[in-house]
């Protein structure tokens, strides 16, 4: 029994979700059907979505998606993430259904292109925000598609590591754990980009030299220690 979303995402409201393609099918192995995905998610995503939900960053793989958000309760309570949890199902929702009828149409389908709506996870706290996006940057790594996240264009990596920004970037909010790894942009980018590269080691994705995407060689131990000095680790993301 699926648990709703108004009560598994009750206690922070920040969420991590994938959608998978139905049959693990690779509907999304053309980078032409990837910004179809990223177009249907981000043109559905008007005033009364962005007014209720935060989007913090995406990776988009070849049968399922990422991303990692933040609900905006404006009522105390229940009341507030009940009335949050349904904009951020009608959005999903929307999106879906726009990129997904139009697949079928482009590839002359029928048939459900989702193996079922999207499983959201709540992340608990600020330390687990950077450590979800690490682990969505690292997706294209895991698979083999690219030996380092700056080399994958399909996600928010560069966004944060390198201050890129298009026409999706745009839409995303940095979340206050990435605000808190540095007082300038410059610095925060800095900080993120040795955190992941941390985090790439840590899973023994990549091996010690990984170039020039960490300006100061670093062991994986050091990671934890680096969240610690971000100064909110394990603090709630609400109060």
């Amino acid at each position: 029994m699926r648990i709703p979303r108004a009560v598994s995402l009750a206690v922070t409201g920040v969420f991590h979700k994938m959608w998978r393609a139905h049959n693990r099918e690779y509907v999304f192995a053309r980078d032409a059907e990837k910004y179809n995905y990223l177009n249907a998610l981000f043109d559905t995503y008007t005033k009364s979505f962005r007014e209720n939900i935060q989007v913090h960053g995406y990776c988009l793989m070849g049968n399922h998606t990422h991303e990692v958000g933040r609900l905006l309760p404006h009522f105390n309570g229940n009341r507030g993430f009940k009335r949050a949890t349904r904009f951020l199902g009608n959005w999903m929702r929307n999106a879906h259904s726009r990129f997904g009828m139009g697949y079928n149409q482009r590839h002359n389908r029928q048939g459900k292109v989702a193996y079922d709506r999207p499983r959201t996870t709540e992340i608990k706290n600020e330390f687990e925000v950077l450590k979800t996006m690490f682990y969505c940057d690292a997706n294209p790594v895991r698979v083999g598609i690219v030996s380092h996240p700056a080399n994958y264009k399909h996600s928010s990596y560069r966004f944060y590591a390198f201050g890129e920004r298009n026409k999706y970037t745009v839409h995303l909010t940095p979340p206050q754990a990435y605000l808190a790894c540095g007082k300038t942009a410059a610095s925060r980018r800095k900080k993120y980009r040795r955190l992941c590269d941390l985090y790439l080691r840590q899973e023994n994705l990549i091996d010690d030299c990984p170039g020039e995407t960490v300006d100061t060689p670093l062991c994986a131990s050091d990671f934890e220690n680096l969240l610690y000095a971000i100064r909110i680790r394990g603090r709630p993301l609400r109060s």
